[in-house]
């Protein structure tokens, strides 16, 4: 604070004395005497606007900014360097010091090290974007970094709400190439392959585990997450390519159809909803595994099926009047035959 005062108040001396300058040599060029009340209004303008900042315009965090950069700056530059920083864990802010570091890799040192370690301090305080973004520039600096390869495919999963994209699995991919053994990449994977109903790839990645570590000490977890793998698969394949048929009578086609899946009598959100444009009844609707919304149910037998119609193509589902109320799923595979009605 001190030391900005001290700017603003040299830059408003240099103001006044230009000022000034200008105010003795304009009447003199023109031959007239210099009046004070000319400068007046000049003056004023100058105070006043430096009053204005020192009241309004200093952010009230910049003094915040000033101080987190003389404790941080230090460390920051070491963990540039690829150097453990010199600080002691009481006085680390993980918000305070990515704002530092992200200052001093930003500003003139452009290294892998501290664009990875700004990365992780970004996916610790839980911002993706960030995070991906800085592996992306350590890895421009760095190719071949399996670190920072696999923060930029943790960084892509956590964007999608921890599950697995393409975009993130190729990245994995590249990471299990290089190192076919590297068990973060097949955790990495395991888990958010699951997440994403996945199921057959996140069963490899757990198989990939206990074939080294089914010995170990973590052998059961590797084994509980194999099994909860194969439950859940099994329950997609039963629930794989489910199929609804929705006849209408009387009613125009071309509209928007909404089919979805629920427990019981449950409300709220259904487990599963697909919406699709009609363009003749019966309309047969597909519901795949992107099409849950939920985790699938413990059991099964009680799962029903309903729809949502309306005539105006592109509505939304409260737009709908149509419907039918959820009826049972019946046969082998299991399927639904609906009729709407008012």
């Amino acid at each position: 604070m001190t030391f900005l005062l001290a700017v603003l108040g040299a830059a408003l001396l240099i103001a006044l004395l230009s000022m000034f300058l200008l105010w003795r040599r304009e009447p003199r060029r023109d031959g007239d005497q210099a009046s004070w009340s000319g400068l007046a209004l000049p003056l004023l303008v100058v105070v006043l606007g430096g009053l204005g900042y020192l009241t309004l315009g200093y952010h009230p965090e910049t003094a915040q900014w000033l101080s987190d950069r003389r404790e941080l700056s230090d460390a920051a530059r070491q963990v540039i360097r690829g150097q453990p920083p010199e600080i002691s864990d009481d006085k680390l802010s993980a918000a305070a010091f990515a704002r530092v570091l992200q200052s001093e890799v930003v500003r003139e040192h452009q290294t892998m090290d501290g664009w990875y370690a700004l990365g992780l301090l970004y996916d610790q305080l839980g911002a993706p974007a960030q995070a991906e973004q800085a592996a992306r520039r350590a890895l421009f600096l760095e190719p071949d970094d399996s670190a920072a390869r696999l923060l930029l495919a943790r960084s892509l999963i956590q964007a999608n709400e921890g599950r697995l994209t393409a975009a993130a699995e190729a990245e994995i991919q590249k990471v299990l190439e290089a190192y076919p053994r590297h068990d973060g990449a097949w955790m990495l994977q395991a888990m958010a392959a699951s997440r994403a109903r996945q199921y057959e790839l996140a069963l490899r990645s757990w198989e990939a585990l206990l074939a080294r570590h089914g010995e170990g000490e973590a052998g059961d977890l590797l084994r509980q997450g194999k099994a909860n793998t194969e439950r859940q698969l099994a329950k997609a394949r039963q629930l794989d390519d489910l199929s609804i048929t929705v006849n209408a009578a009387d009613v125009p086609a071309g509209g928007t159809l909404f089919v979805f899946l629920r427990q019981g009598e449950q409300g709220g959100q259904p487990l599963a909803a697909r919406r699709v444009l009609v363009e003749r009844f019966p309309a047969t609707v597909v519901l795949r595994r992107d099409d849950w919304l939920r985790s699938y149910p413990a059991d099964l037998s009680d799962l029903r099926a309903g729809a949502r119609y309306t005539p105006a193509p592109g509505s939304s589902v409260d737009e709908a009047g149509l419907r039918v109320a959820p009826e049972p799923l019946r046969g082998s595979p299991l399927e639904a035959k609906l009729t709407l009605g008012q």
